[in-house]
């Protein structure tokens, strides 16, 4: 593993993606700031993390408060001067025709997988420019094609790529990475009031595991500091668009 002794936080840390990502880095003695709205929950994570030497730091948050996240951004930092890389992976999707969403609903998807990532994003930003660091925001196929029940998650989706792309304009020239992953299926329990039909759907394609996009996320991060994979699309191969 070519990237090691880094400093990284991850959100959404304590199932699918994110857990994956943080057990595939812990592989290279890295530091390893964590948060989720339960990550203290996850013993087996943080065992097997401090067991692989790594430093861990972890902070329960709910990444849809921006209260929450300040916080958490203040515990890190007590922690640390120094930050390489931010992977905003939090994030949720509840399945809801449009004559069907509910406000408080609608806001709360917004507030995590948009507002709640930019938010992140521009605090920890000041230092990832010190440091020439990456930011990797997970976005989803989703942020390319619209869904059908979906619309608000994709709505996020197509915002999260946006603001990234937006960002690595004005970064670029600091020499911090910005990098979007957008993952097709992915086996994890991902989706809220999933109708029966999608939920077939997902069964009969063969999924990306949470390890395959750890495995992405780490290929990205172990490109030469010149070499910047702005956007990685990745999809399990028999799924369609």
């Amino acid at each position: 593993m070519k990237f090691t002794g880094k400093k990284i936080v991850i959100t959404g840390a304590s199932r699918g993606i994110g857990e994956a990502t943080a057990r595939l880095l812990a592989e290279g003695k890295n530091t390893l700031f964590l948060t989720s709205r339960t990550i203290s929950k996850n013993k087996n994570l943080l065992s097997y993390l401090e067991e692989k030497g790594s430093v861990v730091y972890h902070f329960d948050a709910d990444l849809s408060k921006l209260t929450d996240i300040k916080a958490m951004y203040d515990f890190f930092m007590s922690k640390t001067d120094s930050i390489d890389c931010l992977i905003n992976n939090a994030g949720r999707g509840i399945y809801k025709p449009i004559t069907e969403e509910k406000a408080e609903t609608i806001k709360e998807i917004v507030d995590l997988n948009l507002t709640g990532l930019i938010y992140t994003t521009a605090l920890f930003s000041p230092n990832l420019i010190k440091n020439n660091g990456t930011i990797i925001n997970i976005a989803s196929v989703a942020g390319r094609k619209g869904f059908m029940g979906l619309s608000t998650y994709c709505a996020t989706k197509w915002g999260v790529v946006g603001f990234s792309e937006s960002i690595r304009d004005e970064l670029c020239s600091k020499n911090v990475r910005v990098i979007t992953v957008e993952p097709g299926l992915v086996d994890t329990d991902w989706g809220e009031d999933l109708p029966d039909a999608f939920k077939q759907y997902k069964r009969s394609v063969n999924m990306l595991s949470s390890e395959d996009i750890a495995k992405t996320i780490l290929f990205a991060l172990e490109q030469p500091d010149h070499v910047s994979l702005n956007e990685i699309l990745i999809r399990p191969t028999n799924q369609p668009r």
